[in-house]
């Protein structure tokens, strides 16, 4: 008996490392020092804000960029329904902004909205380093730490390249920035001691609601529910959220209650009622109406983005690589290699002083790495935003570890490294300025333009491409320029809401019958057929790269080719003899001007389109047509060796010889 007593009585001995319990190291007893915002740290905080937005607004782009601007700002304007989860919030709050804010054109707008979204996130970085990181001085010298890590993450070049144009990232930011906040300032709250007392023997006078924190408690649980309306990816705070409540929980006295739950759940899940949006205004077919989510199936669907099931994968190969790549090949260039090392020594600092709080923002970081490398998309450096904000807190908490340890040493050394702490923000400024300058960026809209301008009247284009597509919805549905063009993405011919819906808006166009579309990049039966039912009386456009049946014929159309009957050489040679395309892209040879491999393929695009005439006229014998043509491809795409291919070919057929050699010279060079 006596050995059994002695068994349980070893059994019952808590866990340790060193010497300390576990759940003392993951759920640590800790007092957080109470921080209040002094006037001038309030000020200091919107002078952050407004300089930000100075940034932002100096390199906002003046209208439609790339990405999903066109399907974000069409879908608010028209009170549409963008791509999964639908973004009820965004389109809700746009349409808001665009109405209230009669400046520019609309797209200005939005990209306006984006950059005070990415200004406020910035700010609440501020207010977060200010409240974990208490500095042994007083004065304006305790705002710089905190200054620091929101100009960091301010020009980061991801977040720098989401808060000058229409997205939705930077109002995800905002939201995390917010939350993280909130719930740093319950923690503070509910873990205040009183002087004298033992964790053991704290008995708070304060009322209950005010020693647990329950109204701050509650404003997270209803952010949180208004957060999720904008973009799913708020999720990546559930874990942390729920670490910290159960960390701090544990230590109070008294304890959160079982209806204090209750009401942050009814909080939480009231905001989601926005959701009710999606069915409700594709009950009336607006203009973009993205899965059509007019059912409870089809809603379900698109706010847990099904159709992008796809992109993810499982492969423990594949996880580990995207781990290396994302690692590797997204945090050093948001803060330069020079930078890196601050955010790692932060987290460090960090756990030295506030082991609960590391473990909080670590969790966060840690929940969107694992999410992140499953999705395998080309924007995935998107998705971590996130992370990249509490990397700039943790280099302000260094900045302010540094000048609190070295004020041993020297009573004004201090004052003197956080004075100089404040130029660090100037080495992400000056390296990526000249790549996220997007204030003459007006390849997307012009290119967009370029295209309507080519179609006639009442056209018809099957279209591949969101960079193509989405600027091209915006023309259609924001600026009204030839409204009446009918867009048919042929990558959601796979999907019967899709068809169903081009059945529903255009009921002539459509009428014909046919088995459920396939999907396919090709003309493949289902296009075949529209295309017989309508070509007669609708111009109808395809991207070059389509193959085509030989009951056709292909006119160039700029970046496109217009599909007609079958004609004779005569015919053609006829057609292209009148035509003279002049694209207008402002800027394309301006040098001074970043573009990005986005940007790189709108020109090769036309320089293909150039190439493709000079094809054509050669063919037809029309040289010296072709000869103008193949110059302006390689004007606009000089790194293509068929152009000067091309263009070899046309002399040698025109008897200059000497000229053939050197273009086919340098087509081999290329």
């Amino acid at each position: 008996m006596k050995k059994a007593r002695q068994i349980k009585q070893v059994r019952s001995q808590p866990v340790t490392v060193k010497g300390v319990p576990l759940l003392d190291m993951f759920f640590p007893d800790e007092h957080i020092t109470p921080v209040h915002l002094s006037i001038y740290q309030l000020i200091c905080g919107l002078a952050v804000f407004l300089a930000v937005f100075f940034v932002y607004l100096k390199t906002l782009y003046p209208t439609i960029g790339l990405l999903d601007s066109g399907d974000m700002v069409s879908s608010a304007y028209t009170l549409g329904i963008p791509h999964p989860p639908g973004y009820p919030l965004y389109c809700l709050l746009g349409k808001l902004w665009i109405s209230i804010l009669p400046l520019g054109n609309i797209a200005f707008r939005m990209n306006i909205f984006s950059s005070m979204a990415a200004s406020i996130a910035c700010m609440m970085v501020y207010f977060i380093v200010l409240k974990i990181t208490p500095l042994s001085r007083k004065g304006i010298i305790v705002c710089f730490p905190a200054i620091v890590a929101a100009l960091m993450l301010a020009f980061a070049s991801t977040f720098w390249k989401q808060a000058v144009i229409a997205e939705k990232y930077t109002l995800n930011a905002a939201f995390a920035t917010i939350l993280i906040f909130i719930l740093l300032k319950w923690q503070e709250v509910a873990s205040r001691k009183q002087k004298g007392l033992s964790p053991s023997s704290r008995v708070s006078t304060l009322p209950l609601g005010t020693q647990t924190g329950m109204s701050v408690l509650l404003l997270f649980a209803l952010c949180l529910g208004l957060s999720f309306t904008h973009h799913l990816q708020s999720i990546f705070l559930v874990p942390a959220g729920i670490y910290l409540v159960l960390a701090v929980n544990m230590r109070m006295t008294p304890r959160i209650n079982y209806l204090t739950y209750l009401k942050m759940a009814l909080l939480f899940g009231l905001p989601l009622l926005l959701y009710l949006y999606l069915p409700i205004r594709a009950s009336v077919n607006p203009l973009t109406n993205w899965g059509d989510p007019d059912t409870i199936e089809k809603l379900i669907n698109h706010i847990t983005a099904k159709q992008y099931g796809y992109y993810f994968t499982s492969s423990p190969i594949k996880l580990a690589q995207h781990l290396w790549t994302h690692l590797t090949g997204f945090f050093p260039p948001q803060f330069t290699w020079w930078l890196l090392w601050l955010g790692i020594a932060g987290f460090f600092s960090l756990l030295k002083t506030s082991r609960r709080t590391t473990i909080f923002l670590g969790l966060i970081v840690a929940t969107d790495i694992v999410h992140s490398i499953r999705y395998d998309i080309l924007n995935i450096d998107d998705y971590y935003i996130p992370s990249f904000a509490i990397f700039a807190i943790w280099m302000g908490v260094a900045v302010g570890y540094i000048c609190n340890w070295t004020g041993k040493f020297h009573r004004h050394l201090p004052l003197i490294l956080t004075c100089i702490s404040l130029s660090l923000p100037v080495i992400p400024f000056y390296s990526h300025y000249h790549q996220q300058d997007k204030s003459k960026h007006y390849f997307a809209y012009d290119s967009a333009v370029n295209t309507l301008n080519v179609f006639k009247d009442k056209a018809i284009m099957f279209c591949a491409s969101d960079d193509i597509g989405f600027p091209m919805w915006y023309l259609l549905f924001v600026e009204k320029m030839k409204p009446e063009t009918i867009i048919i993405d042929k990558a959601f011919l796979q999907y019967a809401w899709y068809t169903e819906l081009l059945k529903q808006r255009y009921p002539e166009e459509f009428a014909f019958s046919v088995s459920q579309a396939g999907y396919a990049t090709t003309l493949d039966e289902y296009t075949l057929n529209f295309i017989r039912a309508n070509i007669e009386r609708h111009a109808i456009y395809l991207e070059y790269q389509q193959p085509l049946e030989t009951e056709f014929s292909l006119v160039p159309a700029g970046v496109f080719c217009q599909i007609i009957p079958k004609i004779t050489p005569e015919e053609m040679k006829k057609i292209l003899s009148e035509m003279d395309i002049n694209f207008n892209l402002r800027r394309v040879r301006d040098t001074s001007i970043y573009k990005d491999w986005r940007t790189a393929v709108i020109f090769k695009n036309y320089g293909a389109a150039y190439s493709q005439l000079g094809s054509f006229c050669g063919n037809t014998g029309l040289y010296a047509q072709a000869e103008k043509w193949f110059q302006k491809a390689i004007e606009m795409n000089p790194d293509s060796a068929d152009n000067y291919m091309g263009l070899g070919m046309v002399l040698e057929h025109m008897g200059r010889g000497e000229e053939a050699k050197r273009m086919y010279q340098k087509g081999k060079g290329n």
